[in-house]
C-alpha cells in the first residue's frame, strides 16, 4: 500500500513538472519566416515562365508548350500545357521559403520534355515537375517533394 501511494505521488510530480516546462517553452518563442503575404495584390496577366518546342510534323505547325501563370495565392501557380491539339492544366505549389517564389522552366532530357521548378534562396534551380511527351501522350510527373520547416527563435 505504501508503495502505491509513493508511485502515485511520484507520477503526479513528474506530470506536473512536464506541464510547467511546456508552458514556459511555448510562451518564450516566436515563429519567423512569415514575411511573404499568402495572397497577391496584383496577379500578372502573362506567363511568369514559358517553354516551347516545335513538334516534328510536315503538315502542321504544332507545338509542345508549357506556360506558368500566377494565381491569387502567392505560392500557387497554374501550368497550361499544349501538345498538338491537346490542352491541359496542372497546379504548381511552391513552398514558402521566406522569399517571393520565382518559377523557371528548363529543357528536359528528352525531346519534347521540360522540367518545371523554382529557385531557392541561393538562386539554385530546384526540379519539381516533369512535363513530357511519351509515345505521343502527354505525361506530367512530380519529380521531388519539398516542404518548409517553421523555425522558432527564443525571445
Amino acid at each position: 500500500m505504501k508503495y502505491c501511494i509513493f508511485i502515485f505521488l511520484l507520477t503526479f510530480a513528474a506530470c506536473q513538472q512536464k506541464s510547467d516546462q511546456k508552458q514556459e517553452g511555448d510562451s518564450g518563442y516566436t515563429v519567423i519566416n512569415d514575411t511573404i503575404p499568402l495572397t497577391r495584390e496584383k496577379v500578372q496577366a502573362g506567363p511568369v515562365a514559358a517553354y516551347s518546342e516545335k513538334v516534328k510534323d510536315p503538315y502542321n505547325d504544332w507545338r509542345f508548350a508549357v506556360e506558368v501563370f500566377e494565381t491569387g495565392q502567392t505560392f500557387t501557380y497554374l501550368m497550361k500545357i499544349k501538345y498538338m491539339e491537346l490542352d491541359a492544366e496542372d497546379t504548381l505549389k511552391i513552398p514558402n521559403f521566406g522569399i517571393m517564389p520565382k518559377v523557371e522552366i528548363q529543357k528536359g532530357p528528352a525531346e519534347q520534355s521540360c522540367i518545371v521548378g523554382f529557385l531557392d534562396k541561393k538562386g539554385v534551380f530546384k526540379e519539381y515537375k516533369s512535363v513530357a511527351v511519351e509515345d505521343k501522350q502527354l505525361k506530367i510527373k512530380t519529380l521531388r517533394h519539398y516542404a518548409r520547416t517553421r523555425y522558432k527563435v527564443k525571445k
